[in-house]
């Protein structure tokens, strides 16, 4: 009796924790693969088997081909329908003050929600370690299906995980940046996909020119097109001189899809750079970015100091 009980209890702790472990492959960027199920521990029975799980194209080893649209459409593309399938809220970054607008059309999922796993997993799936949520996802709830028959995740497995932990509880603004660059085609060595957003910034700056998907520039030198990166530091001023933030090593940044402009009354020439971003009050959020009369991002801004343009080179 004894011994069951300790198989069982091995096998729950290997379920709940064993399947966030990296995909095979070396290095901290892993590779992309299709997980397999856990089979049961000796005298301990599963209360459903769990098989191979269905897992989407960013957690498999296919990878979406580049659109016709280039680059830079298919970022706005996606960009635009994952705001789209969080609510379409949107915050205008105004003087000394941040205004949220929720869509009342549309209802508003929520980062702390069960509603936003199958978002969360994807764009995880997206950086390194390639956390596969999914899988995690049947694994907990000890079933061998995530998605129901009519395409939506189960209820079931819905019900049955831990709301609150990861990747609920995990910083995925940069994950959601990777998912969207991914969903473009661009392939591992034209991109540093990562969880962080310094290593993807630190990596154009730092790249040889025409080798990396971005070419960075000054905020202050570039108005922000459909499809560029905008780009703010989250600890103490940058550097005057953009060129100059990889030599202050790693910090924590925020980095947002430019989808547009737009007319805004609080800016002080009447227009908004409007930029769609991760993690942002809690969802995929629009947020309307104050700009000159020629377009380019003001420096500063409501709780993000602007400092870098990835400028897409795929237009």
């Amino acid at each position: 009796m004894k011994t069951a009980i300790t198989a069982l209890l091995c096998l729950m702790l290997f379920v709940m924790l064993g399947s966030c472990a990296r995909h095979p492959g070396t290095g901290s960027q892993g590779t992309r693969s299709q997980g397999a199920g856990v089979s049961s521990a000796a005298g301990a029975a599963a209360p459903r088997p769990v098989r191979a799980v269905p897992v989407p194209l960013a957690c498999s080893d296919r990878r979406p081909s580049p659109a016709a649209e280039g680059l830079s459409g298919a970022m706005v593309r996606a960009a635009t329908a994952e705001w789209r399938r969080w609510g379409e809220r949107v915050v205008e970054l105004q003087p000394g003050r941040s205004i949220l607008m929720l869509s009342g059309g549309m209802p508003t999922v929520w980062e702390q929600e069960a509603d936003a796993f199958p978002m969360l997993a994807n764009y995880w799936c997206a950086a390194p370690p390639y956390r596969n949520y999914w899988e995690t996802a049947a694994q907990y709830a000890g079933f061998d299906r995530v998605r129901a028959p009519d395409g939506a995740i189960d209820r079931y497995a819905l019900e049955n995980l831990p709301v609150g932990s990861a990747p609920f509880a995990d910083p995925w603004s940069a994950a959601f940046v990777s998912y969207i660059v991914f969903m473009g085609g661009v392939p591992d060595q034209r991109f540093r996909y990562s969880d962080t957003h310094w290593d993807y910034v630190a990596d154009a700056i730092t790249a040889a020119p025409g080798t990396r998907a971005f070419r960075a520039a000054g905020i202050r030198d570039v108005a922000p097109r459909p499809g560029d990166l905008v780009c703010a530091t989250r600890s103490g001023s940058p550097p005057a001189d953009w060129r100059a933030l990889p030599a202050g090593g790693s910090r924590p940044m925020h980095c947002d899809i430019v989808v547009g402009t737009v007319g805004c009354a609080f800016s002080p020439a009447r227009r908004c750079v409007e930029a769609i971003g991760g993690n942002v009050l809690q969802g995929v959020t629009l947020s309307r970015i104050p700009a000159d009369g020629f377009g380019h991002i003001l420096p500063g801004g409501e709780g993000r100091d602007w400092v870098v343009v990835l400028q897409n080179m795929g237009r």
